[in-house]
């Protein structure tokens, strides 16, 4: 009777229990199903950014050792531009590199027939085994001044990388030529000096980087001719459309057309053993693209293990509740005090963030105005912006921490910090991102990364410097256009410890808007999850002319919540706009 009597439930008890039954657990369900409908989002975002990463690394190999094969051409050039009629004494120094540099194949000196030095003239060195050998390449039998590698960098007076070709007569083997343009002090062309790179050596180095990750890659010709693919069928063969035939996607053909283009691009392609995820870039250095398969099993591994823990912790918990029920319902006061806290808590988290954040979000001046925001996506976020007034000239930036809440704003406001230190130390742009970089790789354990833009405009001169580190590109207003100037592209602060970062400048107009954000404004999405994109902010701009900093932004935000309108923000969003 004791036993039976000690777990016996009063009427409060039985209510609860039928509350639990008819309504929580339900309710729990439904709760259960939307976490992780947003927890599998969130996931893959930051698995698409890493594999974002692991493009950027690739690509970053493949144009790491096409300069380290060509590099030595700019020294040669300069040599005989020093002193022309000693050409020859570049000869050891090409056989040089040659057997210094497995992947380089050969080197040519090709002077021009109508140049100043006016010879016909054209040495070969290349590899052969274990030795370097040499040949002469002359008209008739090789009329160097009418092959692309020669003619086209006469035209242009630029260094290129040529289409791949077999070079006959030559090297006797498939290769592409980069060519290096010779001219004297008077700026007169004399000729090119060329690295040879074969074809299958590239191939083979793509493909041990393909290993070393997991991955499926394929390098592509401007006209799609397939210079390195796992599939020796079409290694070295076929062209790219050929392979898309062979596995019948249509997917991939519409990638293919893209790249021949320059395009660079994510695309959904189903192969033979599987679904994958292809990131496609354009090198363009080479006119080529490189192509890169992951396979969702793979890249979506921990999403599918998430979503099994998930049924599983469903399933517990579910179990769990009826079986403490009465306990819960003893520690209900308990609970909810202790939630009050933790609300009390966020609110002054929130309070403490903002703190870091400039005081004054709308700036007027003499020869400026400025207005900012930022709207977290949660209590805390991870974007920031600031700006300073120092000599004349005006200091600004925007920052998007990688991850959101309390882990982001506590990476934000060490990222705001460094910053604020390094431009006591030096307000330039490149330097303070080089600074920023260093301390965050040292002290980041946790993977978190942080995108940043910095520009400092000389107010008297009408100059802009900046730099850009993984940040969405800003846009210019001015003479009735809408432009980005931002041509370099570098990794994330955070990412790569020895990263360096370079500057770019640009004259502004008079009446100049710069408009700076983070990728929640461009990323934004409908309730079709389609993004707003950089397209509409350019048409927002160009819709606002004659308008002040803080209507554009007003007007630009309130474009974005029409244009969310019913959708729960998903990203921090911030705006800075400055009129010059």
């Amino acid at each position: 009777m004791s036993f039976r009597s000690h777990f016996k439930m009063n009427n409060i008890q039985r209510k609860i229990v039928f509350y639990v039954i008819v309504i929580t657990i339900p309710l729990f369900l439904v709760t259960l199903y939307v976490v992780q409908e947003r927890v599998s989002r969130e996931l893959k975002k930051s698995e698409s950014r890493q594999a974002r990463l692991i493009n950027m690394n690739t690509l970053k190999n493949v144009q790491d050792f096409l300069n380290k094969t060509s590099s030595f051409t700019a020294k040669a050039s300069y040599m005989i531009t020093a002193s022309p009629h000693h050409y020859e004494r570049i000869f050891p120094f090409l056989k040089q590199n040659i057997q210094q540099d497995p992947a380089l194949f050969g080197s040519a000196l090709a002077l021009e027939p109508s140049g100043p030095l006016k010879k016909t003239y054209c040495k070969y060195f290349y590899r052969a085994h274990d030795s370097i050998k040499e040949k002469w390449l002359m008209p008739p039998e090789y009329d160097y001044p009418t092959l692309s590698w020669y003619s086209v960098v006469k035209d242009s007076r630029k260094p290129v990388w040529s289409e791949p070709y077999f070079d006959k007569g030559g090297g006797e083997v498939y290769m592409s030529t980069y060519s290096y343009p010779v001219f004297d002090l008077h700026n007169r062309f004399l000729g090119v000096v060329t690295a040879d790179v074969e074809l299958n050596t590239l191939s083979q180095k793509i493909q041990r980087l393909s290993k070393e990750n997991n991955e499926f890659m394929f390098l592509v010709s401007q006209n799609g001719f397939l210079l390195s693919h796992p599939n020796q069928d079409f290694n070295l063969r076929q062209n790219i459309f050929k392979y898309a035939e062979f596995i019948h996607s249509q997917t991939l053909k519409k990638a293919a057309a893209d790249m021949e283009h320059g395009k660079s691009g994510v695309y959904r392609v189903q192969l033979p053993d599987g679904k994958y995820t292809l990131y496609t870039m354009y090198i363009e250095q080479t006119a080529w693209s490189i192509g890169i398969f992951l396979k969702d099993s793979v890249l979506f591994q921990p999403l599918n293990q998430l979503r099994t823990y998930l049924i599983l912790i469903m399933i517990a918990d579910l179990i769990l509740i009826l079986i403490m029920v009465l306990l819960i319902s003893n520690q209900l006061k308990k609970k909810v005090a202790e939630e009050a806290s933790v609300k009390n808590e966020f609110a002054m988290a929130r309070r403490i963030q903002q703190q870091f954040l400039p005081k004054k979000g709308e700036v007027e001046e003499k020869n400026f105005t400025l207005s900012g925001v930022m709207l977290p996506a949660r209590e805390v976020g991870g974007d920031f912006y600031g700006y300073e007034i120092r000599n004349k000239k005006l200091i600004f930036y925007v920052g998007d921490v990688s991850g959101k809440g309390v882990p982001a704003s506590l990476f934000m406001m060490a990222s705001q910090m460094l910053i604020k230190d390094a431009l006591e130390e030096k307000p330039d742009p490149a330097y303070v991102l080089d600074k920023v970089n260093r301390k965050l790789s040292e002290i980041s354990t946790t993977g978190m990364f942080a995108t940043l833009i910095i520009g400092v405009i000389d107010l008297e001169k009408r100059e802009l410097v900046y730099s850009v580190a993984g940040h969405p590109p800003f846009m210019i207003c001015g003479l009735g256009a809408v432009y980005s100037p931002v041509t370099q592209f570098a990794p994330p602060v955070a990412v790569f410890a020895d990263q360096l970062y370079q500057n770019e400048r640009i004259e502004l107009d008079k009446d100049s808007i710069i408009v700076a954000f983070s990728d929640g404004v461009s990323e934004a999405e409908n309730k079709q999850k389609v993004l707003y994109g950089t397209g509409r902010i350019a048409q927002v701009l160009q819709e606002s002319a004659g308008l002040k900093c803080q209507e554009i932004k007003d007007k630009l935000l309130k474009d974005i919540h029409q244009y969310t309108a019913g959708q729960e923000q998903s990203d921090d969003l911030t705006v800075v706009v400055v009129q010059i």
